[in-house]
């Protein structure tokens, strides 16, 4: 009988953002004074606020200094836009103090804020901020939407000074609509502070708590309807909530409010992938590159979009071109190398893995699929060895230990192989692949029923699992249960009409109920779709003589 092979997992996109606390720690304190006048249209909180936004940047600012110097961020060739978001996304301004002063000319409050720099993991942060570059992104993004609101603000107090100048016949409509003009830029600075909240709860790539993150993000927005990116991360966190449509609600007002967000359509591109709508998909990744040819992030998305319409070939360009912008892009090498294992080309798929592990040394999930690229290539000890560091670096990942139980099965260590299937499916009850891949283990080692009950139990995690009707028509025929060996066999090919190993295998239950002209058809419709790829073709045909008929392929 002809089984299926095992059943591997791919996954997706892993990244983790980390801090490392030494108890050696070498601090360096920077201290920033602003002195901000009021008066006239602005009031003495709209001052304060717009005095606290600004000592904070222009600390943070000073403190990228540190930041620009390290080895990391030389290596990863980073913008000066992106210092003050790494700086921002790493270290913490603190006011120290505030107060009001008065002089001849003028009213005002001064604001004393101080940033630690803790030199001795600055580094480890930084790297780790790097890693993760959709927090970057949105750490950029904020920092860019406050130095809009600061300098909307001097905009304002220059005109504020205008208007104090002048005679104050006719002016008060004007003073009128300044003063509202100055309230609602605090309040859209206030906004920053809540989207900057919705950030404490993000981690490996997403909002680990979405529901509290929708709390600091619907503020922002009441504080600021017009902030598109406030809409973005709150798209972003009804995705990981599996509230896709609601997240497409909230990327296209991010994309009315400002049409040339490409950040705004890939992650929608990302929303309509995650719903199933594959054109709209690729559109909006399309729509992203568009707008920001050197953005890498949505040709990896679009890489992925086509993998799952089965285009390998476009997906593959895809990556090479995010690789390409972004050569140290490890997602990109490890989807590359997803691409490449499921087109056979198993050593390119371990070199895209290899990248990918040098660029990030704890990405578990590169060194899962690494370790069953290397389960392909046949050299399952070193497909072991991955998945023992896969599974040190993340005991709750349940793919690891279905991977070391497929090497195990390769060396013939069956029961070391259902030890790990256990595993897995103690860390993931409705894995239908590990309960497949422990049938198959069962079934190796003649305990044919307990093969059926794992068989059953994939299928009923997953009733268009055709491999799975066919082992179990398998583990029926060893248990001599030849009718309900062809019902299977029957359901595989239903499933899948091209499946030529079902209806070998149905060919043979068919020669053991007494129908030969039954098991003829079923040995010459797997000649018809197989041919001679395992090079048992003439076996097959000397099967077909022996029941008295003549091969037709």
């Amino acid at each position: 009988m002809k089984a299926f092979w095992f059943w591997p997992i791919m996954l997706t996109i892993c990244l983790q953002l980390c801090f490392v606390f030494n108890a050696e720690a070498k601090l360096e304190t920077i201290t920033h004074t602003v002195r901000q006048p009021f008066g006239g249209s602005q009031s003495p909180d709209d001052a304060r606020a717009a005095a606290m936004h600004k000592a904070k940047r222009e600390a943070l600012e000073r403190a990228g200094t540190y930041i620009e110097s390290l080895t990391v961020v030389k290596d990863h060739d980073v913008e000066k836009d992106e210092i003050l978001a790494l700086a921002a996304g790493v270290l913490k301004a603190e006011i120290v103090s505030q107060k009001r002063y008065h002089t001849e000319e003028a009213f005002g409050i001064i604001v004393v804020t101080k940033v630690d720099v803790d030199t001795s993991i600055l580094e480890e942060r930084v790297k780790k901020l790097l890693q993760d570059r959709t927090l970057l992104e949105k750490h950029r993004e904020n920092r860019q939407r406050e130095n809009e609101l600061l300098a909307k603000v001097e905009r304002l107090a220059a005109e504020n000074r205008r208007l104090q100048a002048l005679s104050a016949e006719g002016q008060e409509q004007k003073k009128k609509e300044l003063k509202e003009q100055f309230h609602n830029a605090t309040q859209a600075l206030t906004a920053v502070e809540w989207n900057q909240k919705a950030f404490a709860v993000w981690r490996d790539g997403k909002y680990t708590d979405p529901k509290e993150a929708l709390e600091y993000l619907d503020q922002a927005i009441r504080l600021d309807p017009k902030y598109a990116h406030a809409y973005n991360n709150r798209g972003f966190a009804y995705n990981n909530l599996g509230q896709h449509k609601r997240a497409v609600e909230n990327y296209d007002q991010a994309i009315r409010l400002d049409p040339k967000y490409a950040h705004a359509y890939n992650n929608r591109g990302n929303a309509y992938n995650k719903l199933g709508q594959y054109k709209r998909t690729i559109e909006d990744y399309d729509q992203a590159i568009r707008l920001d040819p050197k953005y890498a992030e949505p040709y990896n998305n679009r890489g992925i979009a086509y993998y799952n319409l089965g285009q390998y070939e476009r997906t593959i360009e895809d990556y090479d071109q995010a690789i390409r912008l972004d050569p140290k892009y490890a997602e990109a090498y490890y989807n590359r190398g997803i691409a490449y294992n499921n087109s056979g080309q198993y050593k390119r798929a371990v070199e895209n893995y290899d990248q990918a592990i040098r660029l990030d040394p704890k990405y578990a999930h590169a060194y899962n699929n690494r370790g069953f690229a290397y389960n392909n290539l046949g050299q399952h000890k070193r497909a072991i060895e991955d998945c023992d560091q896969a599974i040190r670096l993340d005991p709750k990942l349940a793919e690891p230990y279905n991977n070391r139980g497929i090497a195990y099965y390769n060396l013939g260590q069956y029961k070391r192989a259902i030890e790990n299937y256990d595993q897995a499916i103690r860390l993931d009850p409705k894995y239908a692949k590990a309960y497949y891949n422990r049938g198959f283990a069962y079934n190796n080692l003649s305990q044919y029923k307990r093969a059926v009950e794992n068989y059953d139990q994939a299928i009923g995690l997953d009733p268009k699992y055709a491999h799975a009707y066919n082992n179990r028509g398998n583990a029926y025929n060893k248990l001599g249960r030849y009718k309900r060996a062809i019902e299977n066999y029957d359901q595989a090919i239903r499933l899948d009409p091209k499946y030529a190993e079902a209806y070998y295998n149905r060919g043979f239950a068919y020669k053991n109920i007494g129908q030969p002209g039954n098991a003829a058809d079923n040995y010459n419709k797997y000649l018809q779709i197989h041919g001679n790829k395992d090079g048992d073709a003439d076996e097959v045909r000397r099967k077909i003589r022996r029941l008295g008929h003549e091969p037709r392929y």
